[in-house]
C-alpha cells in the first residue's frame, strides 16, 4: 500500500493527466499546429514532456540515493522531436507519456514516506527556482508530473483556442 507521500503524488499526477488529456481532445488533427509563430507545436510539446529519445523514468529514479547524490542535467526547452516522433499519432504520444507515468508510479508507490524524502540527486536547473540543486524523488516526482504537465496543459489549451476548438471542459 502506497504511503502518504507516495498517494499525494499519485493524486496530483492524475490531476494534472486529467488536464493534459482534457486539453488534447480534438487536437488529432492540431498535432502540427502552434498558437503563434515561432512558439512549440502541440506535437512538440507531447515530444517534451517524453524527454530526450531512450529516456527511461525507472532507471533516473531508482539512481536516486540518501549518499552520493547523482547528478541529473536537464537542458530545458527541447523539444527533442525525432522522425519517430513526427510519424505518431496522437494517441501514440498520449499512451507513451501514460505508460511513462505508469513506470514511476511502479517505483514510486512502494517507497516509504522517509525513502521518498530521502533519496535525493543533484539537479542544477532547479536551483533557480527551488532555491537547492538537492532534489528528493518525491519533489522530484512532482515537478515532473505535476507542475511540468500542468505548465505545458496551459500551453496546449492556447493552441486550443488558435486553431478554434473550444476550452476543455
Amino acid at each position: 500500500m502506497a504511503g502518504k507521500v507516495a498517494s499525494e503524488l499519485k493524486a496530483k499526477t492524475d490531476a494534472a493527466w486529467t488536464n493534459l488529456t482534457r486539453q488534447l481532445q480534438g487536437m488529432e488533427s492540431h498535432l502540427d499546429r502552434s498558437d503563434a509563430s515561432g512558439q512549440w507545436t502541440t506535437r512538440e510539446v507531447l515530444s517534451h514532456l517524453l524527454f530526450q529519445p531512450g529516456w527511461d523514468p525507472t532507471v533516473t529514479l531508482k539512481s536516486f540515493a540518501p549518499k552520493t547524490l547523482p547528478v541529473i542535467d536537464i537542458e530545458p526547452g527541447k523539444p527533442y522531436l525525432n522522425d519517430e516522433r513526427k510519424r505518431m499519432s496522437l494517441k501514440q504520444l498520449v499512451d507513451a507519456i501514460d505508460e511513462q507515468r505508469r513506470q514511476v508510479f511502479a517505483l514510486v508507490t512502494p517507497l516509504s514516506d522517509d525513502e521518498l524524502q530521502a533519496r535525493k540527486a543533484r539537479i542544477p536547473l532547479f536551483k533557480q527556482f527551488m532555491g537547492t540543486e538537492e532534489i528528493p524523488l518525491a519533489q522530484y516526482v512532482g515537478a515532473l508530473f505535476d507542475f511540468h504537465w500542468n505548465d505545458h496543459a496551459g500551453q496546449i489549451a492556447k493552441i486550443r483556442k488558435a486553431v478554434g476548438l473550444p476550452p476543455a471542459g
